[in-house]
């Protein structure tokens, strides 16, 4: 298990007040659950929380890992990511688990002032 990873209290104003933090150690293995746990009075019809790979050279791009929009339940959340074929397409309605290794993200954005989010990841590796 990786976290609390807090966000920081957010900035800029009731309904649009953004903040984030990443990870001090890179995160390695199969992502299989993450618990969001948001803080504050956050508003549910316009709060986000983003959790991502940082995606620092020479590690790979940047993957968002979770997108949760408009919302302030806390909760568990699982997320997996589509598959492709061995010609690189698609398939449909094929997901697997996400293998990272990386800093890992999280953002909070459209809360209100000094909102914040804890997030952890649950990781196997």
């Amino acid at each position: 298990m990786v976290g609390p990873i807090n966000t920081g209290a957010a900035a800029g104003g009731a309904g649009v007040a953004t903040a984030n933090a990443s990870t001090t150690v890179p995160v390695t293995g199969v992502v299989l659950s993450v618990y969001i746990k948001y803080n504050g009075s956050p508003p549910a019809g316009t709060t986000d929380v983003i959790v991502s790979t940082v995606g620092t050279s020479p590690d790979v791009p940047s993957l968002t890992m979770l997108t949760i929009t408009d919302a302030a339940t806390d909760g568990y959340f699982y997320p997996r990511i589509n598959i492709d074929s061995t010609a690189g397409a698609s398939q449909a309605a094929a997901w697997d688990y996400m293998v990272i290794r990386d800093f890992v993200n999280v953002k909070i954005q459209g809360a209100n002032n000094d909102d914040t989010a804890d997030v952890w990841l649950f990781v196997e590796g």
